[in-house]
């Protein structure tokens, strides 16, 4: 179908139909000396006449003739910022006109679906039409969700506009977050002044340390009563109760988007075949939306903490998220991995940055990557020995899909999987802590992690 972007009225057949076939039969009763055929045509050539003659000048001057007003508007409201993994609902908007029907095309049911094409009565008074839809999200990013293409028929179908292609409705898909994940890994000395985590100095904090003696400077509400009176004894010495200062940690996640792998292993060949539109979707999740969703999640866990959380994109360092803490925080990173998370193609053969921003002393570094090769094996173990608590998390997609019959594609993937194994290892060897990003696996690591005793420094 071919679309237009003019909004004006134009004639359909139906009305060269209705003024040409009174003319026909006009001309045919003359000729044959018929009067019942300009009869017959009379009234249809009075109906053109009426609905032709009731919005024209004249019309207007010398009566109280309405004025034809522009064609209807059609265009999407709903919200600019949606989440991954649940349903917005999406209002069609048709302001009031001359027309009579209006055929829409609906938002789909599903994100990247088919539209379904509906006929509505178009609103004549000055009050909107509103059809109002719901579309599940799935895909993170900006993206264009819908376009409310439409066509406007006026009175009796004689006058027409469109196909009209309306304005697209766009919006950014935040990346999901999954369920609440445990508390991770903390810093040897967590540095800031309060939070929730504890700490090994003494101070103002939930946590006992110890009791001791009072002493001038103790405040009163430290004082525990049950201990004085049993060890008070005969000079009535007050005991006072010593906690631990709680305090939060800074956490850096660190992305590692050079490559977008998906489960099936023949799409990761730059001389891979080219996928037809509309064929593409059986690709499923590829590693840059698990890390994606891995990074969101480790963020919303370590921000309802209290603890402040940035984000570094590993080839684009100069776009790094701040450290901060609080709810605005969590949209500030799931906004700029929707906005500026790229895709590589096959071909791209994107490095790491030379240099990559210094961290907060004792910052915890959460890695996402495929681990294909040692430049990032060597940057995480590289911020080990610099005493930073590092998480590797592997976002290769799990299980991967092989062609049984393709024995090279199979003994070249053992080979890619033997090096990734012994990297593995690497890390494991040099203190960094690795995991799966499957939620329930990276769930009890997590958990795991956040009982093991705090070193300050791998040696």
């Amino acid at each position: 179908m071919i679309y237009t972007r003019r909004k004006v009225w134009r004639p359909t057949p139906a009305y060269a139909r209705a003024v040409g076939l009174p003319v026909v039969l006009g001309c045919t009763a003359l000729a044959f000396g018929r009067v019942e055929l300009l009869l017959l045509g009379a009234p249809l050539l009075l109906g053109v006449l009426l609905a032709r003659g009731r919005f024209s000048p004249l019309a207007q001057a010398f009566g109280a003739a309405p004025i034809r007003h522009a064609p209807p508007s059609v265009e999407v409201n709903g919200p600019r910022r949606l989440d991954a993994g649940r349903a917005a609902k999406l209002a069609t908007t048709i302001t009031p006109s001359d027309a009579e029907i209006v055929t829409v095309l609906l938002p789909p049911e599903i994100q990247d679906g088919d539209g379904e094409r509906v006929l509505v009565q178009a609103p004549t008074a000055d009050d909107n039409r509103h059809i109002v839809t719901e579309m599940a999200i799935t895909t993170w990013g900006t993206h264009e969700l819908v376009r409310p293409h439409h066509l406007v028929a006026g009175p009796d179908g004689l006058w027409v506009v469109g196909p009209v292609e309306a304005a697209p409705f766009t919006a950014q898909v935040l990346p999901a977050v999954t369920a609440r994940l445990p508390s991770g890994p903390l810093p040897p000395r967590p540095a800031g002044m309060v939070g929730a985590h504890r700490t090994r100095r003494a101070g103002e904090g939930t946590d006992l340390h110890d009791i001791t003696p009072f002493v001038p400077g103790d405040r009163l509400r430290r004082v525990d009563w049950r201990v004085t009176s049993r060890q008070s004894g005969p000079d009535e010495q007050l005991f006072t109760r010593r906690t631990l200062v709680d305090a939060d940690a800074d956490v850096m996640c660190c992305l590692d988007n050079r490559y977008d792998l998906a489960a099936d292993v023949t799409t990761w060949s730059a001389v891979a075949d080219v996928v037809p539109d509309g064929e593409g979707d059986s690709v499923g999740r590829t590693s840059i939306d698990i890390a994606v969703d891995t990074v969101s999640s480790i963020a919303a866990t370590y921000l309802s903490h209290g603890d402040r959380v940035g984000m570094l994109d590993l080839s684009m360092p100069s776009g790094m998220v701040r450290p901060a803490s609080g709810s605005r925080q969590l949209i500030r990173i799931r906004s700029h991995l929707a906005r500026h998370t790229r895709r590589p193609g096959a071909a791209d053969t994107t490095r790491l940055a030379r240099r990559v921003p210094g961290f907060p002393p004792g910052a915890i570094i959460v890695v996402t990557s495929v681990f294909l090769d040692e430049s990032m094996v060597e940057l995480a173990v590289g911020w080990r020995r610099a005493g930073h608590p590092v998480l590797a998390v592997d976002v290769l997609p799990d299980p991967l899909r092989l062609e049984p019959r393709n024995r090279a594609m199979s003994l070249a993937v053992r080979v890619v999987m033997a090096e990734r194994a012994e990297r593995m290892a690497a890390l494991l060897g040099n203190g960094v802590a690795v995991t799966g990003a499957d939620p329930a696996q990276l769930a009890l690591r997590l958990a795991r992690l956040a009982r093991a005793p705090r070193r300050s420094r791998h040696r």
